[in-house]
C-alpha cells in the first residue's frame, strides 16, 4: 500500500517556510522585536559609525548583514486601525501620561491622588435627527425614535424610527433626514472645537473666582487649573472631549515644577460646579468667512467627581486612554487627507461623504473671501528682479557682492567648493574671508558662488481654517490626546526613558559593537539611512510579525495580571484582611 502524497502548500505556508529555513532568522525575529512586531515597518537601508577616539570614526553596525539588508523599524502610527502593534505602545505610553497626573509617578509626586480632580465629558449640540442606538435604565435597548405621531420633515422624510438598533447597526449616525442635518455648521463646530475649549479653560478660573468670592487676580495667586484630554469621534461624525481636570496650588517662580495640593476651600464639588457653569455659558465666534455666528458646546454635561481612590484614578486612566489610539473609522471616514475631487471616489457612507463635501466647499468659500481683500494687481509693488550668481570665475566679483550684501543687510545664500550651503547676513569681513550672523565663518577661497536665497515659503492666511486639508477628520484640527504643560509627564519623555532603558541593556548585555553604540553621545554617532520602502516583504513575514505580536500580547496579560495579584495580596496584608488561602494555594 503506498503513502498518501503529501499536501502541496499554500502561498502562504511556503512564504513562512522559506523565512524560517533562512540561516539569518534568529535575527529576523531580533528586528521583529525590536520593532514592536509593527505590522507595516519602515524598510532602511545604511549604516551607523562613531568616533573612534582619533579624529576618525569606526563603522559599528550596518545593514549589509541583516536579513533582506534591511533595517525594520517600527511605523509609530498610533491609529489601531493602521498598526495594532504600535497602537498598543501609544496606548501604553497614554495611559502612563493620564496616570501619572492622577494618581502620581513618573516625576508627579503621589501627593497628587488628593487633590480635587473630575473627569467630564462635554458633547457636540445637535445638527439634525440621528439613527441612535439607545438603553434603559435596566440595560435593555430601546426602540430609535418612537413617536405615535409620526411627523415628517420639510423633504417628506420620517421624523422617526421604532427599530431597535444592534451596537454594530451599519446606520447608527446617519440622519434620519441627509437634506435637514446641518453638515456646514457640524464641520465648523469640529473646526472650532480648539477654540471653544481654550475659551472654556479661561472661563473656568472665572467661574472658581466668582464661587469663591475673591478677584480672578487673586484667585490665579492660589491655584492653577491642569488638564489632559482626548478627543472622540462619534458615530454622527462629530467630536466629543474627556477631558481630566485637576487644581494645584499656584508655585512661585523659582519653584514652578512642583505639585502641591490648593487650598483645602477648593473641593471637588466646587471645581464641578465651576466647570458646569463655566460649559454652560463659554461661546466662541465663527469667522465672517464662514457665516458668522457663535458655537457652543451640547446640552449633555456628564461630570465625575474623581475620589482618592487609586483603583478609580486607574480606571479612569485607562478609559482615556483607549480613545487615544481610535480616529474617524469610528464614524466610517478616511484616515488621509483627500482632495475635492476624490471625495466622489472613494468607497465610504455617503454621510463621512457630505462631511467632506461641506469641508472642501467652506473652503472654497473662505479662499473667495481671503482673495477678495487682497490688492489689485495695479497696486501690489513689483517684485525684484534675481540677481545674477557671483560666481569665484569672477573674484572681483566675489568681493563687490560681499560688499554690496553688507552695506544693505541682504541675506545671501553662499556656496562652497564641497557642495555646503550658508544662509544669512554678513555681519564683518576678517583677512580672508568673512563671518555670517550665525558666527560661521567662510574663508572666500572656499566660495563658490554667492547669489540670493529662495524666496520663504508664502504664510498661510490666519484666516484659512485649513478645512481642506481637514476635511478627512470632518473639519477638526486638534490632536487627538492634549495636556497641560504642569499636568504630568510628556510622550516624548516617555520614550527617551525606553531610549535610555534600550541603551542600559546594551551596555550590560550587548556585543562589543553594541557596547560602544550605546556608550557613545548622540554628537559621536553618525547615522546613514535610506528610504527602501514599508511593509512587509512577502505575506509570510507579515504571518510571523502578526503571530509574534499576539504571543506577546498575551504574555504582557499574563505578566499584569500576575503583578496585579501581588500588589493586592500585599494590599490587603497591610491592611489586615484575611485571604482565601483557597486562592493563594
Amino acid at each position: 500500500m503506498t503513502a498518501a502524497a503529501p499536501a502541496e502548500l499554500t502561498e502562504l505556508e511556503q512564504a513562512i517556510v522559506a523565512r524560517m529555513t533562512q540561516p539569518d532568522y534568529g535575527r529576523f525575529e531580533a528586528q521583529l522585536r525590536s520593532s514592536a512586531y509593527c505590522a507595516r515597518p519602515v524598510r532602511l537601508r545604511g549604516s551607523v559609525e562613531v568616533c573612534d577616539g582619533h579624529g576618525g570614526r569606526r563603522r559599528v553596525w550596518s545593514t549589509d548583514g541583516e536579513p533582506d539588508g534591511v533595517l525594520r523599524k517600527a511605523c509609530g502610527n498610533r491609529r489601531e486601525a493602521i498598526c495594532g502593534p504600535c497602537s498598543a505602545v501609544y496606548r501604553g505610553d497614554a495611559w502612563q501620561l493620564m496616570a501619572a497626573g492622577l494618581k502620581g509617578g513618573k516625576g508627579v509626586p503621589e501627593s497628587v491622588i488628593g487633590h480635587p480632580a473630575v473627569l467630564a465629558t462635554l458633547t457636540a449640540p445637535s445638527f439634525g435627527v440621528v439613527h441612535a442606538h439607545l438603553l434603559g435604565s435596566d440595560g435593555q435597548p430601546l426602540r430609535c425614535r418612537p413617536r405615535r405621531d409620526a411627523p415628517v420633515c420639510a423633504h417628506g422624510n420620517p421624523l422617526w424610527c421604532s427599530k431597535i438598533h444592534d451596537p454594530d447597526d451599519p446606520c447608527l449616525g446617519e440622519p434620519l433626514c441627509a437634506q435637514c442635518f446641518d453638515y456646514d455648521g457640524a464641520v465648523i463646530w469640529n473646526n472650532l472645537l480648539g477654540e471653544l475649549w481654550r475659551r472654556t479653560m479661561i472661563y473656568l478660573p472665572r467661574k472658581l473666582a466668582k464661587l469663591t468670592g475673591m478677584t480672578q487676580e487673586r484667585l490665579h495667586e492660589l491655584v492653577r487649573v491642569s488638564y489632559a484630554k482626548v478627543s472622540e469621534y462619534q458615530r454622527r461624525g462629530l467630536v466629543h472631549q474627556h477631558p481630566v481636570i485637576r487644581l494645584d496650588r499656584r508655585m512661585p517662580t523659582y519653584r514652578t515644577g512642583e505639585i502641591r495640593p490648593p487650598d483645602k476651600r477648593f473641593t471637588t464639588g466646587l471645581l464641578e460646579q465651576a466647570l458646569r457653569e463655566a460649559v454652560v455659558d463659554v461661546k466662541a465666534r465663527v469667522p465672517d468667512e464662514l457665516g458668522g455666528g457663535e458655537v457652543r458646546w451640547g446640552k449633555q454635561l456628564d461630570v465625575e467627581q474623581l475620589s482618592s481612590d487609586e483603583d478609580e484614578r486607574r480606571q479612569r486612566a485607562s478609559y482615556l486612554a483607549k480613545y487615544s489610539t481610535k480616529s474617524t473609522e469610528q464614524a466610517g471616514g478616511l484616515l488621509h487627507p483627500i482632495t475635492a475631487e476624490e471625495v466622489e471616489l472613494v468607497k465610504i457612507r455617503e454621510h463621512a461623504r457630505r462631511y467632506m463635501r461641506a469641508a472642501h466647499k467652506l473652503r472654497k468659500k473662505v479662499i473667495e473671501a481671503i482673495d477678495a481683500d487682497k490688492p489689485a494687481e495695479s497696486m501690489k509693488r513689483p517684485v525684484p528682479a534675481t540677481p545674477v550668481p557671483t560666481t569665484s570665475e569672477e573674484p572681483n566679483g566675489v568681493l563687490l557682492r560681499v560688499l554690496g550684501a553688507m552695506g544693505t543687510s541682504e541675506r545671501v545664500l553662499i556656496g562652497l567648493h564641497d557642495r555646503t550651503e550658508h544662509v544669512g547676513r554678513i555681519v564683518r569681513r576678517t583677512s580672508g574671508g568673512l563671518v555670517l550672523d550665525d558666527d560661521i565663518a567662510v574663508e572666500l577661497a572656499d566660495v563658490r558662488a554667492i547669489t540670493s536665497p529662495p524666496p520663504a515659503a508664502k504664510k498661510r492666511d490666519k484666516r484659512d481654517r485649513r478645512l481642506a486639508q481637514c476635511a478627512h477628520a470632518f473639519g477638526y484640527r486638534g490632536h487627538c490626546v492634549t495636556k497641560s504643560r504642569r499636568f504630568s509627564t510628556t510622550f516624548g519623555q516617555l520614550r527617551q526613558n525606553r531610549v535610555d532603558h534600550v541603551h542600559e541593556q546594551l551596555r550590560a548585555n550587548g556585543t562589543e559593537s553594541q557596547r560602544a553604540l550605546a556608550a557613545a553621545d548622540a554628537n559621536e554617532r553618525f547615522t546613514a539611512f535610506e528610504f527602501v520602502g514599508v511593509g512587509h516583504l512577502t505575506t509570510g513575514d507579515a504571518y510571523l510579525a502578526a503571530q509574534a505580536a499576539a504571543r506577546a500580547r498575551e504574555n504582557r496579560r499574563l505578566a499584569r495580571d500576575a503583578r496585579y495579584d501581588r500588589y493586592s495580596r500585599a494590599r490587603d496584608e497591610e491592611c489586615g484582611v484575611p485571604q482565601d488561602q483557597s486562592i493563594v494555594a
